[in-house]
């Protein structure tokens, strides 16, 4: 197994737990980060028609999702004149900003990178968990001048799980800054004891949409992030190849666009289970494997090969 270049500190935990984020800088070998880098680079050249499985209206997917959200701003855009597009800068989106999500599922070189190397380590240190699972992941690519943000969200409504220690890793593996894609964290909100209504991931403001079943009941609208920053304390983690940001699951995040006009913004998401989080079937969940899982509520996520035991 793949061991952390150090261990993480009592300082690094206790933060964890206080904010609900954490960077923890220089932890990560730089030989896993080439790694990584080299799996993305293959995931993000995957020919176009492959990765048109879109399984997130249906549930159904066994290869996950893609979605480049220069495209999907462009076509909200045509569809809704008027509608809050989450874009920074002064320019028209050029270039991609692609999401994929659950690409470990296909991509061997990525899931080895997630079960063998050091992340499950440092989640099993930082939650004071005796076990950890992993969930799946999501990686990221910003092109110089994409520009659309992440708007602000919580993960907890999009993941089939249940429980307090879901733990989920921001690796990149290019310098960020605020300009090329920084990821920003509303300290504390992991405390508030709430679940929100999922992003549409396009627009500022507007939630999921509610189609294959998926269903927003009883969750709470996110608060007004930026109108109020005295209410709501955010904070931005400029990140270099070898620092890793977690953060809860419950915790809102999201991140600037990508207005530089060289630098590239490549990063993966792995998101592990602690040992209190069981399965749980979540109906504002988008997962586009969520109907593919046979897993009943309140299972260990482990009792699916789909999430395999990664620590011990």
């Amino acid at each position: 197994r793949g061991m952390a270049a150090r261990p993480v500190t009592d300082e690094e935990r206790d933060a964890y737990e206080r904010d609900g984020v954490v960077i923890l800088r220089g932890i990560y070998p730089l030989e896993w980060v080439d790694q990584l880098r080299t799996a993305l680079d293959e995931v993000f050249a995957r020919d176009r028609a492959e990765g048109e499985v879109q399984g997130t209206p249906t549930g159904a997917s066994h290869t996950g999702d893609r979605t480049d959200m220069v495209e999907a701003a462009a076509r909200v855009r045509g569809d809704q004149p008027g509608a809050d597009i989450a874009v920074d800068g002064n320019h028209p989106p050029a270039g991609r900003s692609l999401v994929e999500t659950d690409a470990a599922h296909w991509h061997g070189g990525l899931r080895r990178h997630h079960v063998d190397g050091p992340l499950p380590g440092i989640v099993a240190s930082l939650t004071r968990s005796d076990e950890v699972t992993l969930y799946s992941d999501q990686v990221f690519l910003k092109e110089p001048g994409s520009a659309v943000r992440t708007p602000w969200h919580q993960d907890k409504p999009y993941f089939l799980m249940q429980g307090e220690k879901a733990a989920v890793c921001w690796v990149p593996v290019d310098a960020v800054t605020v300009e090329n894609g920084a990821m920003g964290y509303v300290l504390g909100s992991h405390r508030w004891g709430q679940t929100f209504q999922p992003s549409d991931f396009v627009t500022r403001t507007n939630t999921f949409p509610e189609v294959g079943g998926i269903s927003l009941d009883g969750l709470d609208p996110l608060p007004p992030i930026d109108a109020e920053p005295e209410r709501y304390p955010v904070r931005y983690f400029d990140a270099a190849p070898g620092d890793v940001i977690v953060h809860n699951w419950a915790t809102i995040h999201g991140s600037t666009g990508n207005t530089h006009a060289t630098a590239m913004r490549r990063a993966a998401s792995v998101r592990y289970a602690g040992d209190d989080i069981t399965f749980f079937r979540r109906a504002s969940s988008p997962e586009p494997f969520r109907n593919t899982v046979s897993l009943r509520d309140g299972e260990p996520l482990a009792n699916d090969p789909r999430f395999p035991r990664v620590w011990p």
